[in-house]
């Protein structure tokens, strides 16, 4: 296909004159406008799809975490080999807690039985922030916590209704960590540990075999009957 370069310039032209004229400035005006507008309702779109696709990305991640029998947090293997390094408490970071509620989402305590649950959810993120931590062990005390406020409502004036309500919700509680609480668990011990760098098995054949040759020259060093610097 042929393009009419003369055409091109007279159309060109055309436009430009009828734009410097002042009758076409309103349609550039508008045009303008729209492509602002387009570019606006676009990139809000775009920028929701890329929200929406991590969102979905980490309930993939939550769902396949809990798919895991054992959920055991290890540090990485080095890439050159060898085992991996011990995992021990960042000095450096400080654990905190957030309530009840995970992954973004946070339980208030209008919506539970008891507002002193909330201090059970405190005392399990920061066993979830403790390095070397067990989470079957921060679960457990977690079920006991929840539990022993509920008991506190039999022991009371409280009616069978409202101790059975709470003790739904301390289910629902618990059960939430047995089913989801493996990705949270895995990412509070990733942000409270300290992978130690091991040393690389290289430098330390290389370095027990330079104790060797510098033992092998001294040997024949004191056959000779030289002595060392130190020595004299």
């Amino acid at each position: 296909m042929q393009f009419s370069w003369m055409k091109v310039a007279i159309y060109l032209l055309t436009f430009l004159t009828y734009a410097y004229s002042g009758y076409g400035s309103s349609t550039i005006v508008h045009l303008r406008d729209a492509i602002i507008a387009a570019e606006a309702i676009f990139g809000d779109v775009f920028k929701n799809m890329i929200v929406l696709v991590r969102k979905f990305r980490t309930v993939h991640e939550v769902f396949d975490a809990a798919v895991e029998e054992n959920c055991v947090y290890q540090c990485p293997a080095p890439d050159i080999g060898g085992p991996a390094p011990r995992a021990v408490q960042n000095k450096f970071y400080t654990p905190t807690a957030d309530g009840c509620g995970s992954l973004g989402l946070r339980i208030s305590t209008d919506y539970l039985p008891a507002a002193e649950m909330e201090t059970c959810c405190n005392a399990h993120d920061i066993c979830y922030e403790t390095c070397n931590s067990d989470k079957e062990l921060c679960d457990l005390d977690f079920k006991r916590c929840l539990y022993k406020y509920c008991d506190s409502y039999e022991k009371s004036i409280a009616s069978d209704l409202m101790t059975k309500g709470c003790k739904a919700a301390a289910k629902m509680l618990f059960t939430g960590t047995l089913t989801l609480g493996c990705r949270s668990y895995l990412d509070c011990q990733k942000r409270s540990c300290y992978c130690a760098p091991g040393k690389s098995s290289s430098s330390s054949n290389g370095n027990h075999k330079q104790q060797q040759w510098n033992s092998r020259e001294k040997q024949q060093r004191q056959k000779y009957g030289w002595k060392d610097r130190n020595e004299i």
